[in-house]
C-alpha cells in the first residue's frame, strides 16, 4: 500500500484502509472501489490523504499504531473540551465545571498505551484533516512528539504522562485570543502579537487552578515559547532556567507546526522542519532534544511517496533504525516515466537525498 493526496485520487483506485469520518463513523470500507461520489465525499468531510493498494507495493507495512479511530476519538474529546473552556472566555457567566485533568488524563493515557508505550520510534503524525480542527490536531501530536522524547529520555511512566498531559494542553490559552488573530494571513500588528504571546500566561493561570493538573504540567503551557538564548517568551528565561519539560515542548512544539498547513502558509517537509530544529540547536533549542526527536519519530514512514533528487519518484518502503531520515525507497517513476521497479537505501547511496514529498505524481 502507499499514501496519496485525495486530491490526486482517480476512480478506480481500492482503499487499503477503511476511512473513518471526525466522529469516528467508517465512511469507506477497506477495498472498496472508488468513484468520482466517493472521492468528493472524501473532500467534503475534509481528508487530505489515504492509502491505497497498489501491486508494486503491496508488501509495504504501513503502521497504524495511532489508527484513525483513535485519533478521531480523541480529537473529538479535545474539540469538545475545548468548545467548553472557550465559551467560559467569552461569557464570564458560563459556569466553568471543567475537570481538565481528569478527561486530559484519560486522553494521553489512551495514547500512552496504544502508542507510546511499546513504540521504539514514533511516526511523523501526518494530520487527516484540514485546518480547520488544527488546535486539536496540534495538541495531541505534540503530545505524542514530546512523550516519544520523553520515552527516549529514560522518564518514567507517571513523568511522561505529567509532559504528555501538559502538551496536550499547551495552547489552551489561545482559546481566549479572537481566531482571526491567531489565523492572521498577514503579519501580526505589534499590539496582536502582545496579545498573541499572552496565551501562555493565560494557560498556565488556567491550569494551575485545576486541583488534578500537575504543576510541571501547567508548565508546559508557559514555557513552550521559551528559548535558550532568552528571547522568547513570556518571561525571557534563558538555558536551563527554562525547565526540561519546557525544552522538550519547544522541539515538539515547533516541529508540528512548522510540518503542519496553516491558512498562512503550506507545510514544510519533515526533513525541512528538522533542518530548521538543527539550524537553531544550542540558540533556540537544547540539542540533546532535537537528537532525541531524530531518533524517536520517523519522519518518513513507509507508504509515504516521495522524489529524489528531484528526479525518481517513489515510496518509502523501510527505515533505517540508525539514521531515520535515509529511508529505503522503492523508485517507480524516472523523469515523470514509469520503470520496472527497483529499491535505493539512502543510507548506503549517499549522493540521493529526498527533495519533496510528493502530492499527486506517482500514478
Amino acid at each position: 500500500m502507499r499514501m496519496k493526496a485525495v486530491s490526486s485520487l482517480v476512480p478506480g483506485e481500492l482503499l487499503a484502509q477503511p476511512v473513518f469520518g471526525k466522529s469516528g463513523q467508517i465512511l469507506l470500507q477497506k477495498h472498496v472501489e472508488l468513484t468520482s461520489s466517493y472521492i468528493r465525499k472524501l473532500e467534503n468531510y475534509g481528508h487530505t490523504y489515504v492509502f491505497i493498494e497498489d501491486p508494486r507495493t503491496e508488501d509495504i507495512e504501513v503502521s497504524d499504531a495511532l489508527s484513525q479511530e483513535l485519533q478521531a476519538e480523541v480529537l473529538i474529546k479535545i474539540e469538545r473540551t475545548f468548545k467548553k473552556i472557550q465559551k467560559s472566555f467569552e461569557d464570564p457567566t458560563y459556569t466553568r465545571d471543567i475537570r481538565l485533568g481528569d478527561t486530559f488524563q484519560e486522553l494521553f493515557g489512551l495514547l500512552f498505551d496504544h502508542v507510546l508505550k511499546n513504540q521504539v520510534v514514533l511516526t511523523h503524525l501526518t494530520s487527516l484533516y484540514t485546518s480547520d480542527n488544527f488546535l486539536y490536531s496540534h495538541c495531541m501530536n505534540v503530545s505524542l512528539y514530546a512523550g516519544a522524547i520523553a520515552v527516549g529520555n529514560g522518564y518514567s511512566e507517571s513523568r511522561v504522562k505529567e509532559l504528555g498531559v501538559g502538551a496536550m494542553l499547551h495552547d489552551i490559552g489561545k482559546l481566549a485570543i479572537d481566531k482571526s488573530i491567531l489565523d492572521k494571513p498577514g503579519r501580526l500588528t505589534d499590539e496582536e502579537r502582545t496579545l498573541v504571546e499572552q496565551h501562555c500566561q493565560i494557560g498556565y493561570d488556567l491550569l494551575i487552578q485545576q486541583p488534578s493538573i500537575h504543576s510541571l504540567s501547567a508548565h508546559c503551557a508557559l514555557q513552550h515559547h521559551e528559548r535558550m538564548n532568552g528571547k522568547g517568551y513570556p518571561r525571557r528565561l534563558k538555558g536551563m532556567e527554562i525547565h526540561e519539560f519546557g525544552r522538550i515542548m519547544a522541539v515538539a512544539d515547533v516541529y508540528d507546526a512548522l510540518t503542519s498547513n496553516r491558512v498562512y502558509r503550506k507545510a514544510f517537509l519533515p526533513h525541512e522542519a528538522v533542518e530548521m530544529l538543527y539550524a537553531g540547536s544550542g540558540v533556540d533549542f537544547d540539542p540533546e532534544f532535537i537528537r532525541l526527536f531524530v531518533k524517536h519519530v520517523n519522519v518518513y514512514p513507509p507508504g509515504v511517496p516521495v522524489v529524489l533528487n528531484g528526479i525518481f519518484e517513489g515510496v518509502v518502503v523501510r527505515n533505517n533504525p540508525q539514521n531515520l531520515l535515509r529511508p529505503v525507497v522503492r523508485i517507480l517513476r524516472e523523469s515523470g516515466r514509469d520503470v520496472e521497479p527497483y529499491d535505493i537505501d539512502l543510507s548506503v547511496c549517499l549522493h540521493m537525498v529526498i527533495s519533496n514529498v510528493i502530492q499527486s505524481t506517482v500514478s
